[in-house]
């Protein structure tokens, strides 16, 4: 188990603080209140404790999150307790998802697929494939199927973090997918905090140290194409 795969399995609460940080511009929540406005149902791929899930199911629509760690999903459904929309979560893996076929709308990834490029580092454009198969499966003809993944975190300018990442976003690109740049900063609610959090997931509280700021820069890619 790697150090991301034992922060999903063990340290959910935690990563809900850091993830609850984000987007202080709002420029991801506005994506997501557009894809919102024309769908009515998603399948949130690798939901995590519910960043995605969650302002979408507020937004009224019928939402199906999956991810392979049971944490993850005992926090999302703690968030999830108070909204009064459709919302149903299940353990699964992106490769094999337990949704029916032309089910969703809308399918959103965030921040799942790269991992393969570590975890499967010699078969990841394979894994990758069966992936987007499944999300071209679960997700309705004309339906729209959105990968959001990192672009770089305590940098001022966007790119890939790493030569597995940067194959990654080319290989979606290659299969159809645009590319726009999203703006995600941390506003932490201290120095102190945003060094422990960030060198605790990224080891990049050096950052802080540096700057003084509670204040991160952070760039999200958002890859988008309609199925």
């Amino acid at each position: 188990m790697n150090h991301f795969q034992q922060i999903y399995a063990t340290e959910a609460a935690t990563y809900h603080r850091l993830v609850a940080a984000e987007d202080t511009r709002g420029e991801l929540a506005a994506e997501l209140s557009r894809v919102a406005a024309a769908a009515t149902s998603i399948v949130d791929i690798g939901t995590g404790t519910g960043r995605i899930a969650i302002p979408l199911c507020q937004a009224g629509m019928k939402v199906h999150g999956i991810d392979a760690a049971p944490a993850m999903l005992k926090v999302a459904a703690e968030q999830l307790d108070s909204c009064d929309g459709d919302w149903k979560l299940s353990v699964g893996d992106a490769r094999d998802l337990p949704v029916s076929d032309g089910w969703g709308d809308v399918a959103i990834a965030g921040w799942v697929y790269g991992h393969f490029t570590e975890w499967w580092p010699e078969t990841w454009q394979a894994e990758l494939d069966q992936a987007l198969a499944e999300m071209d499966r679960v997700v309705r003809s004309g339906g729209v199927e959105v990968v959001i993944d990192t672009l770089g975190t305590a940098t001022t300018e966007p790119a890939a973090p790493t030569p597995g990442l940067a194959a990654y976003h080319d290989r979606l690109e290659a299969m159809g997918f645009a590319r726009t740049v999203l703006r995600t900063d941390y506003r932490f609610d201290s120095v102190a905090e945003s060094i422990e959090l960030l060198d605790w997931f990224f080891g990049l509280g050096e950052w802080g140290r540096q700057h003084n700021e509670a204040l991160v820069p952070e760039f999200t890619g958002w890859w988008e194409r309609t199925r």
